[in-house]
């Protein structure tokens, strides 16, 4: 089969695929194809497995909208908790380097901005629309993420942070 059949097979006939079949046709894309794919698809269900295929962690119920961009390079850094709702637009960074730049030889580049760190989002949080979280960050559970917050430290259980930098906005009770 061609990689042109192969991704319309896999754009289009999603629902008509048993988990082997799209195991078989993945196997045979670029892992930079499956991503893309997991990040483009039209159905949730079938976004996440590609994001799996790829080496995310991803639990049961967790919902991943379209344009959700995982950079880690395919390394497994990026663990989404069960029923957890990550919106479109996000950006989820745990491996940032310049590429082929020449600053990457600096020292302090080198030493502080290139960083490959696990981010771990919990059970039940909820990140909104166009938020971006960087490396080595975790998202406790029942976290609230708002939409285009930049999130550049850890976020306590039931928070809600918000802003450039994410700043805490309350704390979320069971009465609530």
């Amino acid at each position: 089969m061609e990689r042109t059949e192969i991704v319309n097979k896999l754009m289009f006939e999603f629902d008509l695929l048993p988990e082997a079949e799209l195991k078989n046709l993945t196997s045979q894309l670029p892992r930079k194809v499956v991503r893309w794919l997991g990040s483009n698809h039209p159905d949730n269900r079938t976004r996440k497995f590609f994001f799996r295929e790829t080496g995310v962690d991803i639990g049961e119920g967790a919902v991943i909208n379209p344009n959700v961009l995982i950079e880690d390079s395919y390394s497994g850094l990026v663990k989404i908790g069960a029923r957890a709702s990550i919106a479109p637009g996000v950006m989820i960074i745990a491996d940032a380097a310049p590429n082929n730049s020449v600053i990457q030889r600096l020292k302090y580049v080198r030493e502080h901005l290139i960083v490959s760190k696990e981010v771990v989002i919990g059970d039940d949080a909820w990140i909104g629309a166009g938020a971006i979280i960087l490396p080595g960050i975790t998202i406790g559970q029942g976290a609230i993420v708002g939409a285009g917050a930049v999130v550049t430290r850890d976020v306590a259980p039931r928070t809600i942070v918000a802003g450039s930098p994410a700043r805490e906005i309350r704390q979320l009770r069971e009465t609530e």
